[in-house]
């Protein structure tokens, strides 16, 4: 269904990476589609200051590596071309954190961008 309160539910057979990039996919989904409903009801209210609503700070860890960062090329070639790219890239981040595991501060299993790092560097040993 496509109703807001509809859940989405990730089965892939235990696999770690593949079940935490199921998970991202499916947060980006809900985050875009409870923006959008937030989006909205806020502009039902004539003169609403929307930037006083954003409650959204999550900040990139500027102290990691670039690799860890999620700083490929690829990424910075979207970044630049899409408009907001920057903010697309902050909420993709900030859904990819919170997907990782306990010790870096998410509620899920596996951090793909380590993930993606640990196999990039051991392609190029």
């Amino acid at each position: 269904g496509s109703s807001i309160n509809t859940p989405v539910i990730v089965n892939d057979q235990v696999g770690l990476s593949r079940a935490t990039t199921g998970c991202v996919a499916s947060c980006l989904f809900k985050e875009f589609q409870i923006s959008a409903s937030f989006d909205g009801l806020v502009m039902t209210v004539p003169g609403m200051n929307v930037e006083l609503l954003k409650m959204d700070r999550y900040q990139m860890d500027m102290t990691k590596d670039a690799l860890f960062r999620g700083e490929y090329e690829c990424v910075k070639e979207l970044v630049i071309s899409l408009k907001d790219g920057e903010g697309a890239k902050n909420t993709c981040d900030k859904v990819i954190d919170k997907n990782g595991p306990k010790k870096t501060g998410g509620t899920g299993i596996k951090q793909l961008r380590e993930n993606i790092a640990e196999s990039k560097l051991s392609y190029e040993i």
